[in-house]
């Protein structure tokens, strides 16, 4: 392989040993004490850990680093040995190895017609209501998801059960637990926090919320930091904006 090809195992290799940890993006940025938005350029090839992230890295996922860069170890995402655990999952391959967000699937959409228990998949969702959670490397187009949300692009749906983790923008209408995107949120309710690299645009928020640029909203429970202004009627915190 050549330097492109090892720097694109190891996001690929980042993305995936996070979600067999069961971490989000936000999770494995607190122990590596960065932000959320370090994270998610890693797993979309945008950027590259510093060196001393990888032995970091190693550690926490419990592999070696040539595991984390794929040397003579295959590629993590070709595996298919999974439980029988009735989760529905789509699967691009090519030749033998399974593709992941990594890869360019930009154009497979994932789509499950009728309601699901769990999806998975390494490219596009797109499917109505799911009972658990919905885990994809694209975007997810979704009808209410009532567990976790956790997607490598944008997330568009009804209401979600649980926590709703994006690479990119968040819009749907209540979130019963965390909201993490890397870019905007634009949605009813958060119970729990909200963090965006854009904007925050939400009618209440139970936590802290954290965005880039503005936030807008009726109340937040907790403390409000926003790169540019805040527009509230009730903050339960600290408020901190740029202007």
């Amino acid at each position: 392989m050549n330097a492109n090809d090892y720097l694109k195992t190891l996001s690929e290799n980042i993305f995936n040993f996070r979600k067999e940890k069961g971490l989000t993006q936000e999770s494995l940025a607190e122990k590596l004490n960065i932000s959320f938005q370090a994270v998610s350029k890693w797993e979309t090839g945008q950027t590259s850990p510093d060196i001393i992230m990888i032995p970091m890295l190693a550690e926490l996922f419990e592999v070696s680093i040539d595991t984390l860069f794929g040397v003579n170890t295959g590629s993590f995402s070709g595996t298919t040995d999974w439980e029988d655990d009735n989760v529905i999952r789509g699967v691009v391959y090519r030749g033998k190895k399974i593709l992941s967000c990594n890869d360019d699937l930009s154009k497979f959409t994932f789509t499950v017609e009728g309601d699901a228990v769990n999806v998975e998949a390494g490219c596009n969702v797109n499917c109505n209501s799911v009972e658990g959670d919905v885990d994809a490397g694209g975007n997810v187009s979704c009808g209410n998801i009532e567990g976790d949300v956790d997607a490598g692009g944008g997330v568009s749906c009804g209401n979600i059960g649980g926590d709703a983790d994006a690479g990119g923008s968040i819009t749907c209408g209540n979130i019963e637990g965390d909201a993490d995107a890397g870019g905007s949120i634009h949605c009813e309710s958060v119970s729990g926090d909200a963090n965006a690299g854009g904007e925050i645009k939400c009618s209440s928020i139970g936590g802290d919320a954290s965005a880039g640029s503005i936030i807008e909203c009726s109340s937040i429970g907790g403390d409000a930091s926003a790169g540019t202004s805040i527009k509230c009627v009730n903050i339960g915190g600290k408020a901190d904006s740029g202007c």
